[in-house]
């Protein structure tokens, strides 16, 4: 029995997945998401995928998609990005890739910002700036 090929993915897709039975307040079932591994990651057989919902709650780490930021088939109504679900999923749970953040619709970083902010990551990212910076400027 040979190996399990599973779909090619790339961060900011738009995947709907079944994300299982969940506790309560944990985005659960069949639903869309945006996968949020890197590239290099997406190679394995699981990514990192954050569920969405149309129920838009205001909460500062959440993102609004809009259908129109979405290519492909993508969205039908506007959702809400949820960094604090955060799933590792198997590739066997994808039922479909039904699109991708757009790159020009500024979407991207504000996903990137929510889940630096959502895992308290600016400090360890202000400080890797800084050493680029430093080693850019001994080259």
């Amino acid at each position: 029995m040979g190996k399990r090929s599973y779909g090619i993915y790339n961060k900011f897709d738009v995947v709907y997945a079944d994300f299982g039975r969940n506790p309560h307040g944990v985005e659960g079932g069949v639903r869309p998401g945006v996968i949020i591994s890197c590239d290099a990651s997406n190679k394995a057989p699981q990514v990192s995928v954050v569920p969405l919902s149309t129920k838009l709650k205001s909460i500062p780490v959440h993102v609004v998609l809009e259908p129109k930021d979405v290519s492909g088939f993508g969205l039908s109504k506007k959702s809400d990005f949820m960094p604090e679900d955060a799933q590792t999923i198997s590739k066997g749970c994808i039922r479909a890739k039904s699109g991708t953040v757009i790159e020009d619709s500024g979407m991207r970083e504000e996903i990137d910002r929510a889940l630096i902010r959502q895992f308290d990551l600016l400090p360890v990212a202000r400080k890797m700036v800084m050493e680029e910076l430093a080693n850019g400027q001994q080259n």
